[in-house]
């Protein structure tokens, strides 16, 4: 990989021009300070550039300039990081910060929310109308949650959060932007339940939400009452070599990091 250099933080800087994106370099007097308000660890605030994005074609094209010019990034959801592609510095920041949007849709019992947005504002939202999500304890945001597997009280009933996921909005390494689901990119779809965010950046996820009042230990899971419908294979360690032939096609420099990183979720 390479340090983002000067050179580079200009060029980086012209490709956003005309968008809303912000783009915060370590010579820029507030750059500490940005650090700070985004609550960026120690490995993350020695990096070369800070990107505020606003859009998924911020983040596509961000994603694109780091990959043709092989720079690393780290991937910042919200107030938590979601990935990292390696622990050097002069890479590139992403923070999902300002991407935090949510709207839930009780007729259909979804609810979309972008990648940068905190769980318990998803929990809020579904509230407001009613339903529930599951909950994320000791997860900070909806990309790290909805592709971590993470687990809650309502899990016994209708399965984990990855489990309620209906389809990710993701961006390639090469900035490519796809929407995968149990019916399109079904490979894809089954790569991000089971070994996370090391694909691609996930720009918005949309779960089922449940009507509120299920009860706590409850294990009755059926379609009638509200469960996954969309099943996804489960995976072992058999899986493991299709996994990784689907990490060199939708990430074949590493820019998301390794499968050995990932956090893989080998349920049988």
């Amino acid at each position: 990989m390479t340090r983002l250099s000067c050179r580079r933080a200009i060029e980086l800087k012209a490709t956003l021009q005309e968008t809303r994106a912000q783009v915060h370099t370590p010579s820029d007097v507030d750059y500490a300070e940005r650090s700070r308000c985004l609550e960026l660890g120690e490995v993350e605030s020695r990096q070369g550039a800070i990107v505020q994005v606003t859009t998924t074609d911020e983040v596509s094209r961000v994603l694109s300039y780091a990959s043709k010019h092989h720079i690393p990034i780290i991937v910042h959801g919200g107030a938590f990081a979601t990935s990292s592609s390696s622990g050097e510095e002069g890479g590139i920041v992403i923070s999902l910060a300002r991407m935090s949007k949510v709207v839930v849709d009780p007729a259909s019992r979804t609810l979309a929310a972008q990648g940068g947005a905190r769980w318990e504002e998803l929990v809020g939202v579904a509230g407001a109308s009613g339903l529930t999500v599951i909950p994320a304890p000791g997860h900070g945001s909806t990309a790290d949650a909805g592709l971590g597997a993470g687990t809650g009280w309502l899990t016994s009933c209708p399965g984990s959060i990855v489990d309620n996921l209906v389809s990710v909005k993701i961006v390639l390494a090469d900035g490519n932007i796809v929407t995968t689901s149990s019916t399109e990119k079904p490979d894809l779809f089954w790569a991000l339940h089971h070994a996370g965010g090391v694909f691609g950046l996930a720009t918005e996820l949309v779960f089922r939400v449940y009507p509120q009042g299920r009860q706590e230990g409850s294990t009755k899971s059926s379609e009638a009452d509200g469960g996954p419908k969309d099943g996804v294979e489960d995976s072992g360690q058999d899986d493991l070599p299709r996994l990784q032939k689907l990490k060199r096609q939708y990430d074949p420099y590493g820019l998301f990091g390794s499968l050995d990183s990932a956090s893989l979720d080998t349920r049988k």
